[in-house]
């Protein structure tokens, strides 16, 4: 067997970290390590248990003590059926690309005048940029989207009016394979009279100054990202680098690829305007990230291609050798982001149980996880409340919110009792006087003792709730460190591991030593 039949890793451990989706600043957890080779079938096994790669970053978040759980999400492609919102889409991008439609072309128009706008604005700037990164001939692909930064910078301060889907064209396919690739003029070349000239390229990952550029502009304007992030490294090292083993290198085309790592590269009128980053699998087409032109946001391309990914998915299905191959993976679902919301409208979908590794039909995860952070949905259990507490305080620390720290006093303030145990211990004394006396007298001191009274009520039970709230604390976080030190969802402990099988994984240990991985034979 040779190296590249292996998987080669080198594990991270566990990692705490700020989380990308609450901004909380120590809420994500997860198991990391970096994967300088790895099969696609041993991938296949990894992402089926949780796993996602970024790059060559391989990591499994830890979903019962995250404070944002995220639950793989797949689909059955061969089963999937648009919605109405989702065949609009299809059909409005058609109608643009073979008639042409009036409000689209305003829209398009208008933002890349306003880019061209911003582009002579911002020359200056670009030339400074240019000249301070000049040592690096990576860094001049860098810093040719600065320009894109400011444009798209203003392109996204507008809001875009919805354009009104129009119906679709005579010739519209009802199948999903047919009909997202009815525009597509390398299928259709006989047609001239389109409006427009679209295409789909697919090749294996790879980095070109076109894709950088793209990806910079779509990680400032839309993720407003730092210039910095953007640079050509970060975009290699996320979206380019892989360490997935292609199983064809030579001879393959897009109805018969292999497995492996790919780029979906889409053109309108010889512009490339979006890219689709996959992972072709032996079960699944896998959906690792995709970037566009936000000048050309009025398309819907984020959902879009989602649909031409599941099409894609369902074409090599039917290719032998591609048999297994059944499932689009959306990557992960986070109940508590808003901008998940969309990938449940894919179905039928399922989601990963994080305990015991089944797929679950994603309807009833949403019943069991209602009202909850985290669930496991074959055997879901109650949740621990100061358990839960505690990651959310981790939560409430992004901006400062209070915690459990707030409004404690270490120091005890003891304080006399003052008059009112003098008249207790007088008792018998004041007994013995006058009645009328006696009520004078009462009348006389009312005003101050009731003060004092009031006041040391106030004190008592204010000591008695700090004492609560710090007594609240310590066994919160003793739940926290106790819960935390059990072995993630899913995973045995290494204690209880008594059958192991051996998969081809080799881990680098300590940068020249090969030894086998072992794991627990469901995987």
């Amino acid at each position: 067997m040779l190296l590249k039949d292996f998987s080669v890793v080198s594990p991270h451990g566990t990692n705490v970290s700020h989380c990308g989706y609450c901004k909380s600043l120590a809420g994500s957890r997860t198991y990391g390590m970096t994967a300088h080779l790895m099969t696609c079938n041993d991938y296949q096994k990894l992402i089926n248990h949780g796993w996602r790669r970024s790059g060559k970053y391989i990591y499994k978040p830890n979903l019962r003590d995250s404070c944002c759980p995220q639950y793989t999400i797949r689909m059955k492609a061969n089963e999937f059926e648009a919605s109405k919102h989702q065949r609009q889409i299809v059909n409005r991008f058609n109608n643009y690309v073979q008639e042409g439609d009036e409000n689209f072309e305003k829209d398009i128009s208008s933002q890349q005048d306003e880019s061209a706008r911003a582009k002579n604005q911002s020359s200056g700037d670009t030339q400074t940029t240019l000249t301070s990164v000049s040592e690096s001939a990576a860094a001049a692909d860098a810093t040719s989207t600065s320009n894109d930064a400011m444009v798209s910078a203003t392109t996204a301060e507008g809001k875009k009016q919805k354009q009104k889907p129009k119906k679709a064209p005579k010739n519209a396919a009802t199948d999903i394979k047919t009909r997202i690739r009815s525009s597509e003029y390398l299928r259709s070349p006989e047609i001239t009279s389109w409006k427009h000239r679209f295409r789909v390229e697919l090749e294996p990952s790879s980095f070109s100054t076109k894709k950088y550029e793209l990806f910079a502009k779509y990680q400032m304007a839309v993720h407003h990202e730092p210039e910095y992030k953007c640079r050509p490294r970060n975009f290699t090292n996320f979206l380019v680098d892989s360490p997935l083993t292609r199983t064809k290198d030579t001879d393959w085309k897009e109805e018969d690829p292999g497995f492996g790592s790919f780029h979906q590269c889409y053109y309108l009128d010889e512009t490339l305007i979006a890219v689709s980053v996959i992972d072709i699998l032996p079960e699944c087409v896998s959906a690792v990230y995709f970037f566009y032109d936000p000048d050309y946001s009025v398309l819907s391309l984020g959902k879009y291609s989602a649909q031409r990914e599941i099409a894609f998915a369902q074409t090599l299905n039917s290719q032998p050798g591609y048999e297994d191959l059944k499932f689009y993976y959306m990557g992960f679902y986070i109940f508590s982001c808003p901008k998940m919301t969309y990938k449940g409208h894919f179905r039928p979908s399922y989601l990963l149980d994080p305990e015991t590794y089944n797929w679950v039909e994603f309807e009833k995860c949403e019943e069991i996880q209602k009202g909850k952070r985290y669930s496991s949905y074959d055997s879901p259990i109650p949740v621990n409340p100061l358990f839960e507490a505690k990651i959310q305080s981790i939560v409430d620390n992004r901006t400062g919110a209070g915690s459990y720290d707030d409004g404690d006093d270490d120091d005890d303030d003891d304080e006399e009792d003052g008059d009112w145990e003098n008249i207790d211990e007088n008792e018998d004394e004041e007994n013995d006087l006058d009645p009328d006396d006696f009520e004078d007298r009462a009348v006389e001191n009312e005003d101050e003792n009731d003060g004092e009274r009031k006041r040391k009520k106030l004190n008592s039970e204010g000591e008695q709730q700090r004492s609560e709230k710090k007594e609240k604390k310590r066994e919160m976080e003793r739940v926290f460190r106790e819960i935390t030190s059990l072995p993630p969802p899913g995973c045995l402990d290494p204690k209880e591991v008594t059958t192991m099988d051996l998969i081809s994984v080799l881990c680098l240990a300590d940068g020249s030593v090969l030894r086998p991985v072992v794991v627990r034979r469901k995987c």
